[in-house]
């Protein structure tokens, strides 16, 4: 059971990631009242992330109590190690998140992501993304629709960059 709960909240956190990854795009190739509010929602959807994987690292802990051995060994420490610097980058992103939301609030525009900000959301698509996109292997029909999903947010992300602002193009044409 526990490692049910383990793949949910991991799954969950990963298809969060990919809302809020793509949100911004999404908003910019198809600017709709449901694609503007997820892009009006970004750091939401970056908290609630953050909030699905603190819930992963509850199982991760308990599952380590249950069998401590594993977790001490000599090849449980590189995971560890890298475990622990993908949970130091989730949680900077949601600080950047909520200090965002919160200067939104008062000054009534969205703020611009850092470059550390922007390096650390294609970090934690990377890893989830080459998680799922390998997990293909083990089992197609759960692992590529996560794996689709991961890289269409990339796809969205791309496009949006290179397109021009939808919005624009609306109104050049109107």
């Amino acid at each position: 059971m526990l490692m049910l709960y383990l793949r949910v909240t991991a799954r969950i956190s990963a298809m969060l990631l990919a809302a809020a990854f793509a949100a911004p795009g999404l908003g910019r190739l198809w600017p709709a009242s449901f694609t503007a509010g997820m892009a009006a929602s970004r750091h939401r959807l970056i908290l609630l992330f953050a909030l699905s994987h603190t819930l992963h690292l509850g199982g991760i802990v308990t599952l380590a109590a249950l069998a401590p051995a594993h977790f001490l060994s000599k090849a449980a420490l590189t995971g560890l190690i890298g475990g622990s610097l993908g949970y130091v980058l989730i949680y900077y992103l949601a600080w950047r998140a909520f200090v965002q939301q919160r200067n939104i609030g008062s000054r009534n525009s969205e703020l611009r992501d850092s470059t550390l900000q922007t390096v650390t959301f294609y970090i934690l698509w990377a890893i989830f993304t080459l998680v799922f996109t390998a997990g293909i292997w083990r089992n197609a029909l759960i692992y590529a629709p996560l794996a689709a999903v991961m890289w269409l947010a990339l796809v969205v992300r791309i496009c949006a960059k290179l397109a021009p602002a939808a919005s624009s193009q609306s109104s050049a044409t109107a």
